[in-house]
């Protein structure tokens, strides 16, 4: 059966998961991969192995649900407003590849175009191709604050360089750098929801362990 890391991810991936299926058979994982502009680590599976083995019970539902509705014409199938949420990891921007072999088996490639929080939160192993939560949220941040910020320093410096007097002058200027927030503002304010809802779980999994560690002052009693 052809491998179906054939496929290549694209540019703006950020983890992909490599399935196969035999005609009749279970789901079967035989690679992921963490996808960054200076990071690319992979793992494969020899043998490949069971969903369930690999992924925690969130990713390996919702994996299972998203092919078990596809029908047998799809080939290309898009979920941008998917969110996968688990505790400290969001994966969202989804789209799947799936190629029907002659004899009936299933190559199947899972592209995810965003994630927030520690990858590793979707492993039931422990890998070592982890990127650090605030390292992932500090490039979000970053990306926002360069999609806004930098057209409106930008327009700031036309006016302080004009004066009031002369911003007319620079209408067009500034127009563009407006319609450059203008074009990436559903790009930037879905950034923004991303990170509010890590930031909120990460905050409801902090008070579910503080409750955890926290004794019972009624069973705690000498």
């Amino acid at each position: 059966m052809p491998d179906i890391q054939k496929s290549d991810p694209g540019d703006k991936d950020t983890f992909v998961i490599h399935l196969s299926r035999a005609p009749g058979g279970d789901l079967r994982v035989t690679s992921t991969e963490l996808i960054l502009s200076d990071l690319r680590n992979r793992y494969s599976f020899k043998p490949a192995r069971a969903v369930d083995d690999v992924f925690a019970a969130p990713l390996a539902g919702e994996i299972r649900s998203v092919l078990g509705r596809i029908d047998d014409s799809s080939r290309v199938m898009s979920y941008p407003e998917l969110d996968i949420s688990m505790p400290g990891l969001i994966l969202s921007g989804l789209r799947v590849l799936l190629t029907r072999l002659d004899d009936g088996a299933e190559v199947i490639m899972m592209r995810f175009r965003h994630y927030v929080g520690a990858i590793k939160s979707c492993f039931k192993f422990d890998p070592s191709m982890t990127l650090d939560s605030a390292t992932m949220r500090e490039k979000i941040a970053v990306e926002v604050l360069r999609d806004i910020v930098t057209p409106l320093f930008d327009i700031a410096a036309f006016s302080k360089a004009a004066g009031p007097a002369g911003i007319n002058s620079n209408h067009d200027a500034i127009a563009r750098r407006l319609g450059e927030i203008d074009l990436r503002q559903d790009e930037i304010n879905f950034y923004i929801g991303l990170l509010q809802r890590y930031v909120a779980g990460c905050r409801s999994d902090a008070i579910e362990q503080q409750a955890v560690h926290t004794p019972d002052p009624l069973t705690s009693r000498p």
